[in-house]
């Protein structure tokens, strides 16, 4: 009975590990290129997730491409072994090949799916392309596999004639350092995909520092907790029949005002009724950021460094006429805050308000000033 060596099974093994190791860094070599040669790459094996192999994932891919390749030649050692009978080492070479490449394959695949079966549970398998690799690391064994084959197989001896069947020996340790390998595939492929994932995350935080650094106030946040902007606020009193109503009245918004350090907004009402109408007391006023929530903003009435209230005062707007309210801040920095992206107004609290988008530096917590309404004498005023 002819014996396989260890000597031989290593080979085997060690070509086996080695013709996986090509494929990947051929896969990864063809993905760096900057051209359309890089869907070359798609003739290759993924015996390894693409999320891997063209991840930022640094040293940790080098270690896990280092580990999957210990790996196939640890299982396909266990297989050829287990295999090998009769004389067919060749087979169960070849076998062993498709075996320990959809093997480690399906250990990189529960890698790259990890976060998702640790949120989902078995569920998480349905979500991206769970058994691709271990689907392509069969179909590299199967192409391949014959090379490490060939390597097992015992020819006989020149100076005999007798036949006899293969015998291979299994050392001791195969099982175990082959399970371990595979265990490690899974560690080193989880490590890998969450450096990936930090290295993306550090690249999208710094191109939205650098989009914040351009940008006024901060980002708009989609997770944000806020209120949304009432449509009107509460009303102090029943409404004179005669007031400016919106079927006799419209709200314009002036052009933002500015002296250093400080800031004023003109907000006039326009009576485009053919009757004069009457407006009394101070516009109702409210602020939205750049999350579409209601901007913590104190609203004081009373005169500012740019405004002066002449104080509450029921005044007649006369058809086609003009009355204007100003309002009235201080500079503020809009770096990273929550700032004005929408100004929200009616005529008089209990109306509906109507909005206008525009940045202003009006950011959370800054108090704003309000005049009451007054005729406007000049609503066009010369620049």
């Amino acid at each position: 009975m002819r014996t396989l060596s260890t000597g031989r099974l290593l080979a085997s093994s060690t070509l086996a590990a080695a013709l996986w190791l090509v494929v990947v860094i051929v896969r990864w070599a063809f993905s760096q290129i900057q051209s359309g040669a890089a869907q070359l790459s798609t003739l290759v094996p993924e015996v390894m997730p693409s999320g891997l192999l063209w991840g930022e994932s640094g040293g940790w891919f080098v270690i896990a491409v280092v580990i999957g390749a210990i790996a196939v030649a640890m299982v396909h050692a266990l297989l050829t072994t287990l295999a090998g009978r009769a004389g067919a080492l060749f087979v169960a070479s070849w076998l062993a090949t498709v075996a320990a490449g959809a093997l480690v394959g399906l250990a990189f695949d529960i890698a790259t799916a990890w976060s998702s079966l640790a949120m989902f549970g078995p569920r998480g398998l349905l979500v991206g392309e769970f058994g691709a690799g271990a689907a392509a690391g069969a179909l590299w064994g199967l192409a391949a596999g014959w090379m490490p084959g060939l390597v097992a197989r015992v020819p006989a001896p020149a100076h005999s004639h007798s036949g006899g069947a293969t015998r291979v020996r299994r050392p001791v340790w195969l099982l175990p350092a082959a399970a371990v390998a595979v265990v490690a595939v899974v560690a080193g492929g989880v490590l890998a995909d969450q450096a990936r994932t930090d290295a993306i995350q550090a690249e999208v935080d710094a191109q939205r520092e650098i989009e914040a650094q351009n940008t006024f106030g901060a980002l708009p946040d989609p997770n944000a907790q806020g209120e949304p902007v009432p449509t009107a606020a509460a009303a102090s009193g029943e409404l004179d029949p005669q007031w400016c109503t919106r079927d006799k009245a419209t709200l314009l918004k002036g052009e933002p005002d500015a002296a250093t350090g400080h800031r004023g907004l003109a907000i006039q009402l326009m009576n485009f009724s053919e009757e004069p109408c009457v407006i009394e007391g101070y516009p109702d006023i409210a602020f939205g950021d750049q999350n579409a929530h209601l901007l913590a903003v104190t609203i004081e009435a009373g005169s500012s460094f740019m405004t002066q209230d002449l104080g509450p005062q029921r005044i007649e707007v006369p058809a086609g006429g003009y009355a204007v309210a100003h309002l009235g801040w201080d500079a503020a920095s809009p770096h990273g805050a929550l700032v004005t992206k929408t100004v929200y107004a009616a005529p008089t609290a209990g109306m509906e308000r109507g909005s206008w988008p525009i940045d202003l530096d009006i950011v959370e917590g800054s108090t704003v000033a309000v005049t009451a309404w007054a005729l406007d004498p000049d609503p066009f005023p010369s620049e």
